[in-house]
């Protein structure tokens, strides 16, 4: 089972990190080919705007969930590495637009983050006593 809530978390990363590339396509073709050739696009983009957060609480609750199961919380591992960038994620997503000289640069930092857990996850897989 812990396996499995691992490949699923892997799973939903990938398509948590897959909204950035999406906006980028809408923005490109809503400019090139015009509002109704990029409907679809909009609508992909939509919808992963109103899921992001919500699956990120879910990433969050699972990635804790198989940690717990997989040695604990406390041992310091390629996994644990991981899911604290994924809360440092989720704190500067949530206090981000809400601090006065964050509010403009918070994005960046959440989305280099995102690079970060990519790595961190690639790692995790392949290598995860590698700390």
């Amino acid at each position: 089972m812990v396996v499995v809530i691992g490949w699923i978390n892997i799973g939903l990363i990938v398509i948590m990190g897959s909204i950035f590339p999406v906006k980028k396509t809408y923005l490109k073709k809503l400019k090139e080919e015009g509002k109704e050739k990029s409907k679809n696009w909009g609508k992909l983009y939509q919808f992963s705007r109103k899921a992001h957060p919500i699956l990120g609480l879910v990433i969050l609750t699972l990635g804790f969930y198989h940690g717990y199961q997989a040695f604990s919380l406390t041992v310091w591992h390629t996994g644990t590495l991981l899911l604290y960038t994924v809360f440092m994620m989720a704190v500067i997503a949530l206090t981000g637009p809400r601090i006065k000289p964050f509010k403009k640069h918070w994005r960046t930092v959440h989305r280099n983050l995102g690079i970060v857990v990519y790595f961190l996850g690639v790692l995790h897989v392949f290598w995860r006593n590698a700390l």
